[in-house]
């Protein structure tokens, strides 16, 4: 995240279940949306260009947007974010906005004025002239009583000087009290002080924070529950996550943990953040690790890892989105919820939330909804609404955008039409025991169904979402025209 970086910085969990063919289960159901009664539609443009200077800040709502980490508490969603603007409209604080349903989002402004004065101390000491213009990265959690947030302060001119800092309150909303710095970093470090995260042990309470960008890849160390800092002062970690080489790119760091699977599930962000970032996941039955990729392979080994759960894409009639990538985590009930920003591909300098549904196929292994959330009723997704016509998305490119292919799953069983790019010559699909099975051409793909909104098109519809035997994202939506 270091390198480069500045420059351009401002610029349900789905139950499945089986029930005849297939049912989503959810807490409403109705009839298949062919005839799109009700309107669901949030009447969000994405292109904000318009109202992204710091005069319309009231009105930004889901836009200028990235690194977000999300909450829930008593019935309020909180994201917390770095500090980002279209045009150098910023402001040095951390961003914060809230929302009742996941989609209509309040933006509420700047947690602080400036970086806090422990951290502006020592960055002022190690970068003489240091100038405040962001604050990075933050992560939220609930420790009893307290909520504690962890944030990103970075050097300027992609000078690799940077600590992580602790701010406390009794409420989600602040005021915040700056407890200090958890761990920081000189330019002659090998690692990396920015971009922290949090995970409790579900058994033992022991709490780890992640953290790390670039630098030598993705960190973790213990924490003392009771203080929020760092059990041994002196310890920097073991390593958790690399790719081939120093300095590649892989950051954002975040765990989840799956009550029902007794899994931590690792994600980090891979390559750059404007176009081909990319999210993949390993992992662990502990949250220390170690924490294995679709194929068994150890993250902090040597290589890149999949599954790949985001990359950039485009569904027709749409200029598409990139930089999909640095998510959020939040199980929320019996649901789970990813969250991040993407950038428009039409101008990579608008950022906006993407709030998507994320399930977990039957192999254990997390996947995104490819719509953005919108609360529709979910209703028995059966064999008969799932035949049709549909675009299909396959993730098979980090340095493009994936764009959409028609298919048609023939009631026969047979898909035929194209899938990324080529005409499916072997095209079966199968639906049971709450699972879709694809066959196309070489793929096979296991894929979970949602009833969605179709932000493209404007009406409801049903998605899919599967991983390949490749580890990657497969994604389509029901097309009702």
């Amino acid at each position: 995240m270091q390198i480069l970086r500045n420059l351009f910085r401002y610029g349900t969990y789905v139950v499945i279940c089986s029930v005849g063919l297939a049912c989503v289960a959810c807490s409403e159901k109705s009839d298949e949306p062919s005839n799109n009664a009700v309107n669901y539609d949030p009447n969000i443009p994405d292109d904000y260009s318009a109202i992204s200077g710091k005069e319309n800040a009231s009105k930004w709502g889901p836009y200028n947007l990235h690194d977000p980490s999300i909450i829930k508490h008593n019935g309020t969603y909180y994201i917390y974010s770095t500090d980002v603007a279209y045009g150098p409209n910023g402001q040095c604080g951390i961003m914060f906005r809230q929302s009742k349903d996941l989609v209509q989002w309040q933006f509420r402004g700047w947690l602080f004025d400036g970086v806090p004065a422990k951290e502006l101390a020592f960055m002022q000491t190690y970068q003489p002239g240091y100038r405040q213009e962001s604050i990075w990265a933050p992560y939220i959690i609930k420790v009893g009583d307290q909520f504690r947030l962890y944030y990103s302060v970075p050097g300027n001119d992609n000078l690799k000087l940077a600590c992580i800092g602790l701010a406390t309150s009794t409420s989600p909303e602040g005021p915040w009290n700056d407890e200090g710095i958890v761990i920081s970093c000189l330019p002659s470090d090998n690692y990396n002080a920015i971009d922290p995260s949090v995970v409790i042990d579900a058994e033992t309470g022991r709490h780890w924070m992640t953290y790390g960008s670039y630098s030598s890849g993705i960190y973790m160390v213990e924490l003392d529950p009771t203080t929020g800092f760092r059990k041994n002062a002196n310890d920097k970690g073991k390593l958790l996550a690399f790719r081939k080489r120093v300095h590649d790119a892989i950051e954002g760091s975040e765990i989840i943990y799956n009550p029902e699977l007794k899994k931590y599930y690792l994600f980090v962000s891979y390559d750059w953040l404007e176009d081909t970032y990319n999210v993949r996941v390993g992992r662990s039955d502990k949250p220390e690790g170690p924490y294995l990729d679709y194929f068994g392979n150890d993250m902090a080994a040597v290589g890149d890892n999949f599954p790949i759960i985001t990359a950039q894409y485009g569904f027709k009639g749409h200029p598409g989105w990139q930089g999909f990538g640095h998510c959020g985590l939040l199980r929320d009930s019996n649901q789970y919820f990813y969250v991040s920003q993407a950038r428009l591909a039409s101008n990579k300098y608008l950022m906006v939330l993407h709030v998507h549904r994320m399930m977990f196929t039957s192999d254990g292994w997390p996947v995104i909804s490819p719509e953005r959330y919108v609360n529709v009723p979910q209703y028995n997704i059966s064999a008969d609404s799932v035949a049709g016509k549909w675009e299909v998305i396959y993730l098979s490119s980090v340095t493009r955008q994936n764009i959409a292919w028609y298919a048609t799953f023939n009631a026969d069983g047979t898909v035929s039409g194209y899938f990324n790019g080529e005409t499916i010559s072997t095209g079966r699909w199968n639906l049971a025991n709450g699972e879709l099975m694809l066959q196309l051409n070489d793929h096979t793909v296991k894929a979970r169904l949602s009833c969605e909104w179709d932000w493209e098109n404007k009406r409801r519809t049903i998605c899919f979402t599967g991983l390949s035997e490749e580890g990657r994202s497969a994604w389509g939506k029901k097309i009702y025209r």
